[in-house]
């Protein structure tokens, strides 16, 4: 069994925005306004079931036990957090008595408008075939010029900001990165630290591959993956981290996945992601894998149009329409806009419309 995930508080990188912060504030303003912490609470939305295609979401749902949609939760609040742990782990154990589950992920998500769901993703026994990852890797590669270390250092300085209300909580900041930034460089303590990054990762570029590829430590696969986004074109970034889509810990998934997206919005060139690698992630067992395939594939798209659609169809449409009746916008944007372009018109909230045009426009079963 995987990490089971129950943290309430810093989930914010389980959203998905392109955003941008706004611009640094005037040494007048920054004296009128001293930062404030993120505000802790939260309106709890719900819970949604993911992955099953043996159990009815119905029967799920009643062996799962929080609170009702549209309780206010603190997620300071030592009690309210002991509660609803709790409440999660007895639903997991309820979950994995069935027996009829391979993988079972209960995580914590939350936005910018302050509200707070909890999503069950779920591998059936039989399905296991969803979670073909590569091996863990084995050794230990050196970290080339400081730089791994210094990533660490900037991710601690930026998160220190952050909960000090410094740095917006949401959005992204600037940088120089090519291929996109993590938090961004607008804040003072943060800008010197970025010029190491820009200077050293090219240079550095093989040797980071090298970590990304074979470092048995999940985070620093994550940090070099991160400092892979300072290299010069798409091309290059997409060869060095495309082999981490099938990485087994799903961090290095989730951004490895991301920045592809990114590389072929950047681009606009065919060809520049392969579409099998993200038809499989679609069916990979966690929110992050589906959810940044599904961007990636929209932006394949819009560059190939529909010429991979009778593919994407056989082997993801299933999926697709599975992601278009959630009610998290992470699933339901990114695969609508899919499944729209694929029908050539918007059936919008009417999910059982798409479910029978998906029936009929992928024709009979072999």
């Amino acid at each position: 069994m995987k990490r089971f995930v129950v943290s309430l508080a810093l989930l914010a990188g389980c959203t998905t925005t392109t955003q941008q912060a706004a611009p640094p504030a005037t040494q007048t303003a920054a004296k009128a306004e001293a930062p404030r912490p993120p505000d802790s609470i939260y309106v709890f939305k719900g819970v949604e079931v993911f992955g099953s295609r043996k159990v009815p979401k119905e029967q799920l749902l009643e062996l799962i036990t929080l609170p009702a949609p549209g309780t206010r939760l603190d997620t300071k609040n030592e009690q309210q957090q002991k509660e609803f742990i709790g409440n999660l782990m007895e639903s997991k154990k309820r979950l994995t008595e069935t027996g009829s589950f391979a993988f079972i992920r209960m995580s914590v998500g939350q936005d910018q408008k302050h509200t707070m769901g909890v999503t069950v993703d779920l591998v059936d026994v039989g399905d296991e075939w969803r979670m073909a990852f590569n091996p863990e890797p084995k050794d230990e590669v050196a970290d080339p010029e400081g730089l791994l270390a210094a990533w660490s250092d900037y991710l601690k300085t930026f998160w220190k900001l952050r909960n000090q209300g410094a740095v917006p909580e949401w959005g992204m900041g600037t940088c120089r990165a090519p291929m996109g930034c993590y938090g961004g460089f607008d804040h003072p303590e943060l800008a010197p630290m970025e010029q190491r990054f820009i200077d050293g990762v090219p240079r550095n570029a093989g040797a980071l591959v090298r970590v990304l590829r074979e470092d048995k430590d999940s985070g620093k696969r994550m940090n070099a993956l991160m400092l892979l986004t300072y290299l010069s074109s798409p091309e290059q970034l997409v060869e060095a981290i495309l082999p981490s889509v099938r990485d087994p810990h799903e961090g290095v998934r989730n951004e490895a996945l991301r920045r592809l997206g990114s590389a072929q919005e950047k681009s606009k060139k065919p060809g520049i992601v392969p579409i099998e690698p993200m038809l499989e992630a679609l069916w990979y067992p966690l929110a992050t894998d589906r959810n940044k395939a599904c961007w990636t594939l929209v932006h394949i798209m819009e560059v190939e149009g529909t010429v991979h659609r009778q593919q994407i169809l056989d082997k993801a449409g299933e999926v697709l329409v599975a992601m278009a009746s959630m009610r998290s916008d992470l699933d339901r944007e990114p695969s609508r806009k899919v499944l729209a372009l694929l029908a050539g018109q918007d059936f919008g909230d009417d999910v059982a419309a798409w479910r029978r045009w998906f029936e009929q426009a992928r024709g009979p079963r072999p």
